[in-house]
């Protein structure tokens, strides 16, 4: 019977009989290999565990490379934004303790490689917006008469219920990773004053100074209530309002990801050219990531309550 193990090793045997563009390659390896080969001459993808232990090698298919479509939420990712990453020394260090020194030029998303770029992404984690000081929140009333419904001295009258909220937010200081791109961005707005539940609002955020975005959610629905007005007596139906105003901020996290490419001068170790993976080499996000801060004066109204009365 075949074990687990057994399968994955056959179907990467398999895989491997035919060529593959590099995407394809790196969708079957295991999480520790760290770099891959191009070995022009044989036209094989070469692949290698952090240990420098060779995994195996694939045939290269580098004409059928498709133009990928970006997730909303990535971006391409420039050699000149992999250069700021924190952790960029430690890639270069793990290229010339593997490849060494020799000259070479650096890139990422070769057009002939487009199939599994290097890019920017803002993470699946929601951006929590946090509030600066207590809001500060104001209570009106507003009354609204009744229309009779037919001639049974029936009133219906509408009211407002729900919460909404629209504020505008600028980027105080830019991600040094994906600037200038728009990026879909999920912002967690907090409870406000005890009157709103938590909630989660997806926006497109531009990754440059003094840039603008907005944040809108609005739930508020009209709902219908109806009274039988006494005789000689008028209906009219007060709702309450609660408007807060605070100052709110938060940080969007960018993060480096996929492949950088050495491509050296003379062969090293077999190869001309060698990918190293941002993520297998920089296991702890911060020294992958650049944050983008914002700020905004936030504003919102929760219609918290409503009361029928004749009089």
């Amino acid at each position: 019977m075949f074990s687990i193990s057994t399968f994955f090793v056959a179907s990467i045997a398999a895989l491997g009989a035919t060529a593959m563009p590099f995407d394809q390659v790196t969708k079957v390896l295991p999480r520790d290999v760290a770099h891959i080969g191009l070995d022009e001459v044989a036209g094989e993808y070469v692949a290698y565990r952090r240990d420098g232990s060779l995994y195996g090698r694939f045939p290269a298919d580098a004409n059928t490379a498709p133009v990928v479509k970006r997730d909303a939420t990535c971006g391409d990712l420039s050699i000149e934004q992999a250069e700021s990453i924190p952790g960029w020394d430690a890639i270069n260090q793990y290229a010339d303790d593997n490849w060494g020194t020799g000259s070479r030029k650096t890139v990422t998303n070769p057009s002939e490689y487009l199939d599994q770029p290097a890019q920017v992404c803002v993470t699946d984690e929601v951006v929590e917006l946090s509030f600066e000081g207590d809001p500060v929140c104001q209570t009106h009333k507003t009354t609204t008469e009744g229309s009779l419904v037919g001639t049974s001295g029936t009133v219906a009258i509408g009211v407002s219920q729900g919460f909404n909220t629209d504020t505008s937010y600028t980027v105080s200081q830019a991600s040094t990773l994906g600037l200038s791109s728009t990026l879909e961005v999920k912002v967690g707005i907090p409870e406000v004053a005890d009157v709103t539940s938590s909630l989660t609002v997806s926006t497109s955020v531009t990754d440059t100074l003094s840039s603008t975005f907005d944040v809108s959610y609005n739930d508020v629905s009209t709902v219908t209530i109806t009274m039988t007005a006494p005789e000689g007596k008028t209906c009219s139906a007060v709702a309450e309002t609660k408007t807060c105003n605070m100052q709110a901020k938060g940080s969007i996290r960018y993060l480096a990801t996929g492949w950088i490419w050495f491509n050296y001068d003379s062969k090293t170790q077999g190869h001309y050219k060698w990918a190293a993976n941002i993520d297998n080499i920089l296991t702890n996000q911060d020294d992958r990531s650049s944050f983008a801060d914002f700020h905004g004066a936030m504003s919102s109204d929760t219609h918290t309550a409503y009361q029928g009365t004749c009089a």
